[in-house]
């Protein structure tokens, strides 16, 4: 079980209230960078993905996964959310880097 200062349980809080406002059942959310190199040349998209408890995904509209993505923006602006591929639990109000799996033969 972690710890949180008085400042990050309150900003849990917070996250978690606006989260819930914009989708009920939220349990998480993965925001992944994505590099892309379009028409006007190479650039970095952000794409969310809102689960459930169940780790399912939740069917909304890209209006509703933008917003999520703006609550966590303004709560973590120090974050590097084009460059790290990030979770964030709501009920334990924790964001935390993803790291990704390598396959035990690549090690």
């Amino acid at each position: 079980m972690s710890r949180h200062s008085a400042a990050e349980a309150i900003r849990a809080v917070m996250v978690a209230r606006d989260l819930l406002r914009i989708v009920r059942d939220v349990d998480s959310i993965t925001t992944t960078p994505v590099f892309i190199d379009g028409d006007h040349g190479p650039r970095t998209v952000v794409h969310v993905h809102l689960a459930d408890v169940l780790r399912l995904p939740l069917a909304v509209d890209a209006d509703t996964h933008r917003a999520a993505y703006a609550v966590l923006r303004r709560a973590y602006p120090r974050a590097q959310w084009t460059g790290t591929e990030y979770r964030y639990d709501v009920r334990p109000g924790l964001l935390a880097a993803v790291t990704p799996a390598m396959p035990g033969d690549l090690r």
